[in-house]
C-alpha cells in the first residue's frame, strides 16, 4: 500500500529505523554475549580440568558397569564437584555410553550437539532438552582406572533468542516507544503549515485569487509560504491586468472601428451619387483609422509582453545621451511645426548596459509625450544627469496646470488620460515608459513645477541579474 501523505511516510520511516536499529543492537549484543561467554569458559578451562584431575586421581580401578564399588565412589564425588563448579547437570560417561550420575539426580532426555573442540580437548556443546532451557555443556576427556571417560557438566546458560527479547528487545523497544511519544507529535506538529499551506493552494487554485498563506516560522514551509505568496501576488496582478486590459482595449478598438464603419457607410453612399471626390476623402479616413489602430495594436502588444517579462532585444551597453540627440533629431519637424523652445543639458558619461530596443522605447515614448502635450511655443528641456550607480533622465514640458497626487499615480496605469485632455493617443506611451523602468530596476516619476511637468527616468548602469551573470561567469 502506497503512503501519499507525508506525515504517513515520516511515521513509517521512523518505523523503519527504530526496527532497523533494534535489530543491529540484537545482533550486535547477541555476538558479544556469545563471545564474552566463550572467553570465559576458555579462561575457566585449565582451572576446570585441574579439578577434575586432582579430584578423580584417587581412581585406580576401571569405572565398568561391573564395579559397583568404583561406580559408587565417582557417583558420591560429583555433588560435590557439581556444587563447586555451580552446574545444573553433571556425569561421567563411561567408555560403552553408560553414565554415571549422582544418587537421586534427575537428568532430562536432551540431545548434545557439539559446537567445537577447545583447548585440551575439551568440547563446547549445546545441551537441548524439551523440560529446560537451552543450556551450555562442556564435556572433558579424563582417564580413570586405565579407561578413557567423559566428564559432561552442563552449567552456563547461553544466550537464547527468547532471552534476548525479554532482557533486551523488551525494553530497548520501549525506550523506542517513549522516543516516539516525543516525537511523533513533533512531526505533525511541523505538518501543521504543510497541510494549512495544502489548503490554501486549494482555495488559490479553485479561483480565489485573494487567498494568501501565513508564514509562522522562519524554516523551509515559511520559505515556501512566503514564495507562494510571491507568486499569488504575481498571478492576481497578471490577472487583474488581463481583465483591466481586455476591457480597456475594447473601450480603445470601439471608437476607431466606429468611425472606419460610418467612413464606409458614407463612402458608398458617395459612390451611388457618384461623388468620387468624396469617395476618396472617406477612404482616406478609413485609412487613417486603420493606421491608428494598427499604431494601438502595436503598443498593446508591446505592453503585454513587457508584462509577461518577455526580453525584447539583447542586453547590451547604450549611449543615453546618443540616444536622446537621435531622438530629437527624429522629432526636428514637430518641433519646428509648433515653434517649440528645446533645452538640452546632456551629461557624457550615460553609458549604461540595458535591453537597448526596450529603453529607446521609453526614451521615445517620454519625448513625444512632452511634444504632444506642449502647447506652440513651448519650453521642452531635456536633461542627463549622470551618478556613479545610476543614469537619470529628465524631460520637461510646458503644461497649463499641475497634476494631482492621485493623477501623477495613475498617469502610468494603461490607456490612462490627464483628466480633461482630448488629445489623440493610445494612453499606453507612459505606461509603457513604468514598465521598461521597473524591468530594469530603476524608477519613473513626475513632478509639478513652475510653468510646466517635468518626468524623471532613472535606470541603474548594470542590471543586477546581468551582474550576477558576469560574476557566475568570472568566477
Amino acid at each position: 500500500m502506497l503512503l501519499k501523505s507525508i506525515s504517513a511516510k515520516l511515521t513509517a520511516t521512523f518505523i523503519f529505523i527504530l526496527a532497523l536499529s533494534l535489530a543491529f543492537y540484537v545482533i550486535l549484543f547477541s555476538i558479544t554475549m556469545h563471545r564474552d561467554a566463550e572467553r570465559s569458559t576458555r579462561r575457566s578451562l585449565p582451572m576446570i580440568v585441574t579439578l577434575l584431575q586432582t579430584e578423580f586421581s584417587s581412581i585406580t580401578a576401571p569405572p565398568d558397569v561391573n564395579n559397583a564399588e568404583v561406580t559408587a565412589e565417582i557417583a558420591q564425588r560429583i555433588p560435590k564437584l557439581k556444587k563447586i563448579l555451580q552446574a545444573d547437570y553433571m556425569w561421567v560417561v563411561r567408555t560403552d555410553g553408560s553414565i554415571i550420575k549422582s544418587k537421586n539426580a534427575v537428568i532430562p532426555e536432551h540431545h548434545l550437539t557439539i559446537v567445537k573442540e577447545m583447548c585440551q580437548k575439551t568440547k563446547l556443546a549445546v545441551f537441548q532438552s524439551l523440560h529446560t532451557e537451552e543450556l551450555q555443556a562442556l564435556l572433558f576427556p579424563l582417564t580413570m582406572g586405565g579407561k578413557p571417560t567423559t566428564v559432561v557438566i552442563v552449567q552456563h546458560p547461553t544466550w537464547p533468542s527468547h532471552k534476548i527479547l525479554l532482557d533486551f528487545l523488551v525494553p530497548t523497544a520501549g525506550t523506542g516507544l517513549l522516543i516516539g511519544l516525543f516525537v511523533l507529535p513533533l512531526i505533525f506538529k511541523t505538518l501543521r503549515p504543510l497541510k494549512e499551506l495544502e489548503a490554501t493552494v486549494i482555495n488559490f487554485a479553485t479561483g480565489d485569487l485573494s487567498e494568501r498563506a501565513v508564514p509562522v516560522h522562519n524554516d523551509e514551509v515559511g520559505r515556501l509560504s512566503r514564495t507562494f505568496n510571491m507568486m499569488a501576488d504575481n498571478l492576481e496582478q497578471m490577472t487583474r491586468f488581463r481583465h483591466e486590459l481586455t476591457a480597456n482595449i475594447s473601450h480603445e478598438l470601439r471608437s476607431p472601428l466606429t468611425r472606419i464603419q460610418m467612413s464606409e457607410e458614407l463612402a458608398f453612399l458617395s459612390c451611388e451619387q457618384e461623388n468620387y471626390s468624396n469617395v476618396k476623402k472617406h477612404l482616406h479616413a478609413v485609412r487613417t483609422e486603420v493606421a491608428e489602430l494598427d499604431g494601438l495594436i502595436e503598443e498593446i502588444l508591446k505592453l503585454s509582453k513587457l508584462e509577461m517579462n518577455t526580453q525584447i532585444g539583447e542586453i547590451g551597453a547604450c549611449d543615453i545621451t546618443n540616444t536622446l540627440r537621435r531622438l530629437m533629431r527624429k522629432n526636428a519637424p514637430i518641433i519646428e511645426r509648433k515653434h517649440l523652445n528645446v533645452q538640452t543639458d546632456y551629461s557624457h558619461d550615460c553609458v549604461i548596459t540595458c535591453n537597448y530596443p526596450m529603453v529607446n522605447l521609453a526614451l521615445s515614448n517620454l519625448v513625444s509625450n512632452a511634444l504632444k502635450f506642449s502647447p506652440e511655443k513651448g519650453l521642452i528641456r531635456v536633461n542627463t544627469i549622470s551618478n556613479p550607480q545610476t543614469v537619470s533622465i529628465e524631460v520637461f514640458n510646458t503644461f497649463y496646470r499641475s497634476f494631482s497626487t492621485t493623477e501623477q499615480v495613475a498617469i502610468f496605469e494603461p490607456f490612462a488620460r490627464a483628466e480633461g485632455e482630448n488629445i489623440p493617443g493610445t494612453g499606453l506611451g507612459l505606461a509603457l515608459v513604468a514598465k521598461v523602468a521597473e524591468q530594469h530596476e530603476g524608477s519613473v516619476t513626475v513632478q509639478n513645477q513652475v510653468g510646466g511637468i517635468l518626468f524623471t527616468l532613472t535606470l541603474p548602469r548594470v542590471l543586477a541579474s546581468h551582474e550576477n551573470v558576469r560574476k557566475q561567469h568570472t568566477v
